[in-house]
């Protein structure tokens, strides 16, 4: 095997983290031909390097790390009993080059998530020239890195199943163009984003825009599923820049400055948005705030451009049956935001005590529908402000809202009850064409505030 030799030292007994998915994954790792462990073995490297390709190292006592411990031929890692890396230089602890190769139960630890560098817990490197397949990142614990809990990039088949990171600087889980493959059932925790970073994730699939697409393309036919995201307070929950065929469902996300984010991406010389996220899929998600007190949207869904009208390429998807707590706040923000998209359907979503405002048509939206919407207890940033459940905001949009219901739930004295004059439709500017079909408007002061777009009310409520 090439690649250096980790200055690994074995230590005392240490506490292990354990992982509830670890019993029936490990299984799916497969057969392992040769299996051995680290008991006795003066370096830990040296150990891996004597695995035949398609066997098993399982790593029972904990070891320090000063260089990365390299994979790169078919192997299982698998950490049991003690097990654990542990490691004060900003390194990628376990670095994967090959194919075919599982990591079960892992427990990382790193010297702390809040400062910045290049520590990760496993970092899986393809390249365009030579991608990988079928890795596999199952159970344990990755804690303390200055940059990722996973990084994984140019892989085809990835599965991030039951991994819990928590305290790094930059991502829980960052995949850089990865294709059919999965991210389920994980949990991160506290993305701190020190400086000099000026953004952070919990997890996220984009892709390497300093490069043409051509060379590092879109991440695909991926799922982001039944994971648990928190305390990422400076930055996004969950995100995809410029992603196609790419579903984030059944997720939850907690107290992110934004929750969901499906946006583009840049173009490797013009530095302008370029190429839009396609064909995306957010459904049955739980986005809220229960401490976080910043501004920013619930879900947000972008294409590429920046002005009204944007000719750049537009983004495409489903919102469906998601419930949004507490978000919005700012003037461009709202529980649900949609900017420079086409026929995008939102349906089936709660907007629960969002601020100022329940879905947000900023601009250039052409065909969005948005069906079968719940909006309750809109609260307003100013005393006595007008909130609405769907605001029409700047110009270049058409829209048809229809089946949507607003309500106050709240009581007497209750802090979330809606206090301002409460809108169901408002449409800020000319130069928006809206169709309204069979809402229920009946508990708003104003069903519809039009400031001269054309708007046509068809069978629609009070």
């Amino acid at each position: 095997m090439t690649g250096a030799v980790a200055a690994a030292t074995a230590l005392g007994s240490s506490g292990r983290a354990s992982s509830a998915a670890a019993a029936g994954p490990a299984a799916s790792a497969g057969p392992c031909t040769s299996s051995r462990d680290d008991v006795g073995a003066p370096d830990l490297q040296a150990a891996l390097d004597e695995v035949p390709a398609g066997g098993e190292l399982v790593i029972t006592r904990p070891w320090v790390l000063s260089v990365p411990l390299e994979v790169a031929s078919p192997a299982t890692l698998r950490f049991t009993g003690e097990g654990q890396l542990s490691t004060d230089a900003d390194i990628s602890v376990i670095r994967i080059t090959a194919s075919g190769v599982a990591v079960v139960d892992a427990v990382v630890r790193g010297r702390g998530g809040g400062s910045s560098g290049a520590g990760r817990g496993v970092d899986v490197v393809g390249t365009p020239a030579r991608p990988l397949d079928d890795v596999r990142i199952v159970g344990g614990r990755l804690s303390g890195l200055s940059h990722d809990g996973v990084r994984a990039a140019h892989v085809s088949g990835l599965v991030v199943q039951s991994v819990a990171v928590e305290d790094v600087g930059y991502a829980g889980v960052l995949l850089l163009s990865c294709t059919d493959g999965a991210v389920r059932g994980c949990t991160v925790s506290g993305v701190r984003q020190p400086s000099p970073f000026v953004n952070s994730y919990g997890i996220i699939a984009t892709r390497d825009d300093t490069l043409p697409l051509s060379t590092t393309p879109r991440s695909s036919r991926l799922c982001i599923e039944r994971n648990t995201v928190t305390d990422v307070p400076l930055w996004e929950g969950i995100d995809t820049h410029a992603g196609e065929d790419v579903v984030v469902r059944d997720n939850t996300v907690r107290d992110c400055r934004v929750g969901i984010a499906v946006v583009p991406c840049r173009d490797e010389t013009t530095r302008a948005y370029a190429h839009a996220p396609l064909d995306v899929v957010v459904s049955g998600n739980v986005v809220e705030r229960t401490s976080l007190r910043a501004s920013g949207a619930g879900i947000v869904l972008k294409g590429a451009g920046t002005t009204v009208g944007d000719l750049g390429e537009r983004a495409s998807g489903f919102v469906t049956g998601n419930t949004v707590r507490g978000h919005g706040g700012g003037a461009g923000e709202a529980g649900i935001v949609l900017y420079l998209t086409r026929h995008v359907v939102l349906s089936d979503n709660a907007l629960e005590g969002c601020v100022d405002r329940g879905v947000l048509l900023y601009h250039s939206n052409d065909a969005a529908t948005v069906t079968r919407t719940r909006v309750t207890d809109l609260v307003s940033t100013t005393a006595g402000g007008a909130v609405s459940a769907v605001e029409v905001r700047s110009a270049s949009n058409t829209a048809t809202i229809s089946a949507t219901r607003v309500e106050r739930t709240g009581g007497e004295g209750d802090a979330g009850r809606t206090t301002g004059p409460l809108r169901g439709v408002a449409v800020a500017n000319a130069g928006n064409s809206v169709d309204l079909l069979a809402n229920d408007w009946s508990q708003t002061d104003l069903a519809v505030w039009n400031k001269g777009a054309t708007v046509h009310r068809w069978a629609d409520g009070a």
